[in-house]
Formats: C-alpha cells, sequence, structure tokens
C-alpha cells in the first residue's frame, strides 16, 4: 500500500507546484501534502482493527470505546479481580491445560493468562474468593526442613513426571533495547500514514491485560504480608500501571495506605475508646520505621521478593525490589496519597479525547530513545513532567485540546470534593461533562506542533501551570518549572538540570526541522529490500536521509572556512592553516592535552 501513496502524493506535488506556484520548502505545501495523501491511504484501506484508536471526529456525549466509570471503580474492580486469583509456577511437564482442569475441582476459572520464557507462570482468576481459599487449603508445604512456612498465593504446579530434566524450555535470551526496536520499526515503516504509525506504537507497547493484572496481583500478594501487622491495610498501584500511559516493562509504583482517616477523631468528637499505641518524633520518622519493618517482612518472609533496598532518606522515602516470579522492578512507599490522586488526574485526560494517549506514547518514545528520560536518578525530565509538557501544549495550543484543571474542578461534584494534605484535590469523575474538543487536528499533526511549541519556548522566564492552562512567571531558578498540580508550592520539575533542558529543546528542534525535509513522508524501498525509515520512525531514531549532508553542509562548512581563514572575529582559539586534516586532528589533539594538564595542576583558566 505504501507504493500507491508515494505515487498519489508525487501527482498532488507536482500539480500544486504548477497551478500554485508553491515552494518545495513551504510548511503550509507538506502540511497540505501529508493531509491528502493521508486521507488517500485511509481511503484504500479495505479493513480496520476494532482495537485501532477511533478518529477525533467522533468526539462527542457520549463517547462510543471510552470507558466512562470513575477511576476508583475501576481500581476497585481490579483489586477485587487481584484478590480472586493466583499465580502458580509450572514445574516439569504441567500444561496451561492441566493446570486449569485440575484448579477446576476448586471453584469456576474465570480467567487465565500464561507468560514466562525459560519458566512458565499462570495467573488464574476464579470467580468466587472462596474457590481461592480451597485451594490453599489443599497446598502442601516441601517435605524439608529448611523452609520458612508461609502461606501465600504465590503457588507451584508440579505433574508426576516433573523430576525430568528434559522437559524444561531452552533458554532463549532477552531481546536488547536495538533488537526491540528494529521490531518495532519494521511494523511502523509498514503503515500507511503517520497517524496509523502512532496508533501502532500504542499497540505494541502498551501494557496489555494480562500485564495489568499481573501488576494488581503482586500488590495484592504484598498486601497479604503485610495485613498482619496493619490489618485493613490497602496496597495500591499508581504511576504509569494504572494512569493510562503504561509501557510493557515499566516499574511497578505501590502506595501503603494503613486507612487511618476513618479512624481519626472527627470534629466536635470525644471518643471513650481509643487505641493504645507508640508515638515517634515526627511523621517522616514514622513513615520510615514502618517501610524499614515492611522490607524486612518482605525479604525474610516472601517468595519471590528480591534484592530489596531501602531509600528511606529520600523526599519520599520507599523500599525498592524485584518481585521474580512476575519479573517487575517494585518500589513500595507510605504516606504518598498524592501520588495516587496525580495518577488519576492523567488517567483522566487519557481518555478525555483519544489523541491523548498516541501523542504521549509518542513523545514517551522518542525522550526514551534519545536518553531524554532515564530509570535512573539525576537530573533527567521524568515521565511524569514530560506527560506535563504534553498535557499544557494540548492546553494552550489555539484550540484546546484538553481543558485546565480548574476547568475540570468546576465541573465536580460534591462527592467528588477532596482534600489531601490541606491540598484542595477535587476533579469531576463523570466525563460525560467534558465538552468535545474543537481542535480537529490530527494526531500526527499535533506531534509535530509539540516539536515547534518546545523548540521556541521561553524556558528561561516561564514556567507552566496545568491548573489555568497557562503560563506564569518563574518562581525561582529551576531550569525547568512545572507547577505541581496539586501541591502547588512545589516544582514537579525541579530534579531537571538546565544540560537536560537545552538537550530536550535541541533534540525537539530537529524534529521539528526533520519534519520538514521533502522526504518526510516518502517510504522507499532501499537496495537491500528493505524500507526506509521515514514518518514517525525518522523521528524516534532520529533517521534522515539528507540530515548528515545537510547537517555538515549547514553547521561544519563554516567552521573550517573560518579556521582555514584564521579569522579572529569568531572564537575557535588560534590561527591554524590547514594543510591536511592529519595535521588538523594532531593540532587538535596536542591542545586537548594542554588543557588536561591544565586541570589536573589546577591552574584553570
Amino acid at each position: 500500500m505504501a507504493a500507491p501513496m508515494m505515487r498519489k502524493g508525487a501527482a498532488l506535488r507536482s500539480c500544486l507546484e504548477r497551478s500554485c506556484g508553491l515552494s518545495r520548502r513551504s510548511p503550509v505545501f507538506y502540511k497540505f501534502i501529508r493531509r491528502c495523501t493521508t486521507q488517500a491511504s485511509n481511503s484504500d484501506t479495505v479493513e480496520s482493527s476494532e482495537s485501532e484508536i477511533s478518529s477525533h471526529a467522533d468526539n462527542g456525549v457520549p463517547r462510543p470505546g471510552v470507558d466512562l466509570r470513575r477511576f476508583s471503580d475501576i481500581q476497585e474492580e481490579r483489586r477485587q479481580e487481584a484478590l480472586r486469583s493466583v499465580l502458580v509456577r509450572h514445574v516439569g511437564k504441567a500444561t496451561e491445560d492441566e493446570l486449569t482442569k485440575f484448579c477446576s475441582h476448586f471453584g469456576e476459572v474465570q480467567n487465565c493468562f500464561t507468560y514466562g520464557n525459560q519458566e512458565l507462570y499462570t495467573l488464574l482468576e476464579y470467580k468466587s474468593r472462596g474457590s481461592v481459599h480451597s485451594l490453599l487449603n489443599t497446598s502442601h508445604f516441601r517435605s524439608i526442613l529448611e523452609i520458612l512456612p508461609y502461606r501465600s498465593r504465590l503457588l507451584c504446579f508440579r505433574t508426576s513426571n516433573w523430576m525430568d530434566n528434559a522437559s524444561r524450555r531452552p533458554g532463549m535470551g532477552e531481546m536488547t533495547a536495538d533488537q526491540k526496536f528494529s521490531i518495532l520499526a519494521t511494523k511502523l515503516c509498514a503503515a500507511q500514514s503517520m497517524e496509523e504509525q502512532m496508533q501502532i506504537l500504542v499497540r505494541e507497547t502498551q501494557l496489555t491485560e494480562g500485564e495489568t493484572r499481573l501488576r494488581f496481583l503482586v500488590c495484592s500478594l504484598v498486601e497479604d504480608a503485610i495485613t498482619g501487622y496493619f490489618p485493613g491495610c490497602i496496597v495500591h498501584p499508581f504511576g504509569s500501571s494504572v494512569n493510562g500511559f503504561g509501557n510493557k516493562g515499566c516499574d511497578l509504583d505501590m502506595y501503603l495506605n494503613l486507612n487511618v482517616e476513618q479512624h481519626r477523631t472527627k470534629k466536635k468528637s470525644f471518643p471513650r475508646m481509643e487505641y493504645e499505641v507508640r508515638t515517634v518524633p515526627t511523621e517522616r520518622a514514622a513513615t520510615q520505621n514502618l517501610l524499614s519493618t515492611v522490607g524486612q517482612s518482605l525479604a525474610e518472609f516472601v517468595p519471590s521478593c528480591r534484592q530489596l533496598q531501602y531509600i528511606l532518606h529520600a523526599r519520599c522515602p520507599l523500599v525498592k525490589f524485584m518481585h521474580e516470579a512476575s519479573g517487575i522492578q517494585c518500589d513500595l512507599t507510605s504516606n504518598n496519597s498524592i501520588a495516587l490522586k496525580s495518577s488519576e488526574l492523567l488517567n483522566l485526560y487519557s481518555r478525555i479525547d483519544p489523541r491523548v494517549r498516541p501523542l504521549v506514547y509518542a513523545v514517551r518514545h522518542w525522550a526514551r530513545m534519545h536518553h531524554i528520560t532515564s530509570s535512573m536518578p539525576g537530573g533527567w525530565i521524568t515521565n511524569f513532567s514530560l506527560t506535563a509538557l504534553v498535557i499544557f501544549f494540548l492546553q494552550y495550543t489555539d484550540k484546546p485540546v484538553l481543558p485546565a484543571i480548574d476547568a475540570l474542578k468546576g465541573l465536580a461534584d460534591k462527592t467528588d470534593t477532596c482534600v489531601l494534605e490541606g491540598n484542595d484535590c477535587t476533579l469531576m469523575s463523570d466525563l460525560t461533562k467534558v465538552p468535545p474538543s474543537e481542535n480537529t487536528d490530527s494526531t500526527d499533526e499535533l506531534l509535530l506542533e509539540f516539536f515547534e511549541f518546545y523548540s521556541n519556548f521561553n524556558f528561561k522566564n516561564c514556567g507552566l501551570n496545568l491548573r489555568t492552562g497557562e503560563m506564569q512567571e518563574k518562581k525561582n531558578f529551576d531550569a525547568l518549572y512545572i507547577q505541581n498540580p496539586f501541591e502547588q508550592q512545589l516544582n514537579l520539575s525541579k530534579n531537571v538540570s538546565m544540560h537536560q533542558l537545552e538537550k530536550f529543546v535541541q533534540l525537539a528542534r530537529e524534529a521539528a526541522w526533520m519534519a520538514e525535509q521533502p522526504d518526510f513522508l516518502q517510504p522507499e524501498v532501499g537496495s537491500k529490500g528493505g524500507v526506509t525509515p521515514w514518518g514517525l520512525v525518522s523521528i524516534l531514531s532520529g533517521h534522515n536521509r539528507r540530515k548528515k549532508r545537510l547537517m555538515d553542509q549547514k553547521e561544519f562548512t563554516p567552521i573550517f572556512d573560518s579556521i582555514k581563514s584564521g579569522n579572529s572575529k569568531r572564537n575557535v582559539g588560534p590561527r591554524i592553516h590547514l594543510t591536511e586534516p592529519a595535521k588538523f586532528k594532531s593540532v587538535l589533539k596536542s591542545a586537548k592535552s594542554r588543557a588536561d594538564k591544565r586541570t589536573k595542576n589546577g591552574n584553570r583558566r
């Protein structure tokens, strides 16, 4: 289908050049071509996948295909599914059908999801929690003494010939990031338009139903271990796992809620019975002691929890560990209810308009490919800050795609009122109250407008306010200032360094520049039969067929000419009469060695 699209695009270009006199460099020219080729390719498509993201032209109330339930209701339903589930490791030649048949003796099996490479695991959901208790009552501990008899819903299923080592699956190894992107790029290049590429990116990288259920089950297993210490506690997932923008393999952020609020004394109330408790100097000390105790319990008793790290002196104390059975890296925090509310906010935005998720996924993947974001702590832009940048752009554009937070608060009911730690966190929960956007730009056009917007943004003097959807004067000298939507006295991106912000702006300019090139939306068959990167793949990988030659011509030629002429007006160091490239390299090498010696001696200029 790529060849007809290319022919139609070429015909449109030649027609417009003859009749309208539009230049090949005109942005209007290529925006028109982009729309026409997209419409032409879509008209040639006979079948469309039911799972594709619906067009923004269908925005209306009610919105078909959009989950209109409250965020809290979705979370509670997922939690109940996890409480009815068990995670079973296959031993020997045990198959999924054999396991399901065995477990059906204890109750009706509603869903099951099998995953794994070297070892197989099955997440199995019963119709009722009583079936789970029946299964656990018939399970046994190993007949050895060197065990800790901890009863959990993480089990292993054996067959009569489980000792046969020949039945083990051969190790295939984990694919590298380059191999994964190569497979993804092949699928993206086969698309008919850049908008379809963004839809494919969401389908290929988002969390599946089984992966989402597995994350809620891990939270439920951790909750089982903590309930003995703190009856009535709940472990909530937050962050990428529930906010609608989760990628495969992302970390699982967990919030331990002790449900203390329901036992607090109400105003003008004098209860006669109180709990006898120990006191601590500060609330932070209580959180640190709590996480230390919980982490020790997970390390000593709970199976599959490995590599525990106690990060108790951070701004938000947490315990990190790896859950080996699921392969998920987990971060457990407490006293962090606002983080769960922030996840609800992003989840709400992800469902208001169908263009939001493809746009956020594309920007996040682009940032990860170019090392703008990182899982390591430091001055990088976090995924939360990056998503906030996208949301602000969609709020600030001429015809807003998303409403400001204050507008969502104005649509809230009395039942939506929420105050956490003295901060007003009220949000509306009824999506049918949000009017559809008048913006008709496609997702690929919004992506390119995003890069153009931030490549010229005045980060030096202006900050971003998601509550009003407007720019505001920066309140400090942080490189990037995004006002926290709920704790409004805080900067959401305080950790971002000036170097990383400049890198983000430079790469945004590069992406906007690539989109203006004539061959940006023209897939071509290479010499070896493959399709050269185009559209979204070019932005993600930074590949462009003319980029190297043009960049050499624009950037490096003036510098070499200045060096050759010995122009003292340019700050290029001493005059160098360039005769041979090798001699020029030796001069640079000797200058670098002299600079290193001055640095070591402390004589910095």
